[in-house]
């Protein structure tokens, strides 16, 4: 799993590419403590980097897992495609 930070336009573009919400308080300051309001979703990428499902709350592990694995599968039958 990878985490992605960066500058607050960083995140903003990252966020409006993958059609993710957030939101944070209109007076929070950078150094200050704050909840953020954000879409709850997590994405599978193939090691190219390219999209291959996006699992939200009410995936299941064993969801998640069986794509994992259908989508590890069809990966290693495109041996062009691997980096």
């Amino acid at each position: 799993m990878v985490g992605l930070t960066g500058t607050y336009e960083e995140v903003k573009a990252t966020c409006k590419a993958y059609r993710v919400y957030f939101s944070t308080p209109p007076n929070a300051k950078p150094d200050d403590d704050y909840l953020v309001d954000h879409s709850i979703f997590f994405y599978l990428m193939d090691p190219a980097g390219n999209f291959i499902e996006a699992f939200g709350k009410t995936s299941t592990a064993d969801a998640v897992c069986l794509k994992f694995d259908e989508a590890f599968v069809d990966w290693k039958q495109r041996p062009q495609e691997r980096t």
